[in-house]
């Protein structure tokens, strides 16, 4: 199918360690694979504004897209550019659409917006503002860095890699303790609610909490709200990060971890290596030299994230938490190996560490389906798809 005639733009913008901006120049080159071209606008640099000008000027612009909205609040006077040409912006959601409601609450009518999980689209159905496309669209990976011919299980260096910042935990805690009584009291109970629950998401708890204490849930649909359970949202995380590599340490192998905040927690650890953290490119050549990849999701009920499927792509084999979508995908075991949070399976994992032949066999069926179904070029397509769905039923 050729589509030498149409061009879609994408915007480049900040983002930790270079990651979204990785995404981006994956979801170029799938594109191009595809047979559209592409134009990445660096909203970062100063003639982006005379860049985006002049591709709309001469180019057929089929479709805008961005990670995270960005580029959602660009105008034309007083009306979003994307309405003034009706030319739809692809909102790229790569975590909880409540870190951006903000951007997402701007007004723009012709608007798509992804989320990583399942159980987001009734997030944005619920407490946003707005009649536009929805489509779950979960993380893809990059086969274009990979080498075909990987290390075997015997020739990797690392036994057990975790790439990641640490934070601890009760900083974002104090953000709600902070406030009166009644305010710390109820984000603890929904905290602690939430903490070891599998399978239900953060709001389903809010909900569950508020109902409990006889509280309006309508305060939901006020930022006053958002705000703190952003901040609930993050105390998880990094606990729960924690947690994971205090559990993984405890493994008798060779532990690697990269990022900041580590030295806080451990000192003088006799089965843990300590680095600073390294951008995104340099992960893939760590994973390349690692058996196994310690993921710990961010929270998600019904999605899948980059890190694991690029573990896999790289050879490796994914050690992650579990949740509904990656049970739908993978086989634990065969697949990929899962972990929960109410017990770490540390015998399970020690034996596969020492049957390197069992190991090999699990990287290559993750490998496997991972290339045929989560690599970024399977998400173009999917976004390719729904552009035209939205294009069709929405204009």
């Amino acid at each position: 199918m050729s589509h030498q005639n149409k061009t879609i733009v994408l915007y480049n913008g900040q983002s930790q360690y270079g990651v979204l901006r990785y995404f981006i120049q994956d979801l170029a080159a799938s594109f191009q694979q595809l047979g559209f071209e592409v134009k990445v606008i660096d909203l970062l640099a100063p003639s982006w504004i005379a860049e985006l000008e002049r591709v709309l000027r001469e180019k057929e612009v089929f479709f805008f897209l961005s990670m995270n909205a960005m580029g959602i609040d660009i105008k034309v006077g007083d009306k979003s550019l994307y309405d003034h040409f009706n030319i739809p912006l692809f909102a790229f959601l790569v975590d909880h659409p409540m870190y951006h409601i903000n951007r997402l609450n701007q007004g723009v009518k012709n608007l798509i917006v992804s989320t990583v999980d399942q159980t987001h689209l009734s997030f944005l159905r619920t407490f946003l503002n707005g009649v536009y496309s929805k489509v779950f669209i979960p993380h893809g990976s990059s086969y274009h860095e990979v080498s075909v011919s990987s290390k075997t299980m015997e020739e990797r260096k690392i036994d057990i890699l975790f790439v990641g910042t640490f934070t601890n935990p009760d900083h974002f805690r104090k953000q709600w303790t902070d406030c009166d009584k009644y305010i710390s009291k109820l984000f603890d109970a929904i905290m602690e609610k939430y903490l070891y629950t599998h399978n239900q998401t953060l709001i389903d708890i809010a909900e569950s909490v508020f109902t409990d204490y006889g509280i309006d849930q309508e305060y939901m649909h006020h930022l006053n709200f958002w705000s703190h359970l952003v901040n609930v949202d993050l105390y998880i995380r990094n606990r729960r990060r924690m947690e994971a590599v205090l559990e993984t340490a405890k493994l008798d192998c060779r532990f690697e971890v990269y990022g900041n905040g580590w030295e806080n927690l451990f000192t003088n650890h006799h089965s843990i290596k300590l680095n600073q953290a390294i951008g995104f490119g340099d992960v893939y050549e760590k994973m390349k030299d690692s058996k196994l990849v310690l993921n710990v999701l961010p929270n998600f009920v019904h999605g899948g994230h980059e890190r694991i499927f690029t573990t896999m792509l790289n050879g490796s084999v994914s050690l992650t938490d579990n949740n509904l979508f990656l049970e739908s995908e993978f086989k634990d075991g065969e697949d990929l190996l899962l972990y929960s949070f109410t017990r770490y399976p540390h015998a399970k994992i020690q034996s596969f560490l020492d049957n390197k032949v069992t190991l090999q066999k699990i990287a290559e069926n993750g490998r496997k389906k991972a290339m045929e179904k989560h690599t970024w070029l399977a998400r173009a397509e999917k976004i390719i798809e729904t552009v035209i769905y939205h294009k069709h039923f929405m204009s």
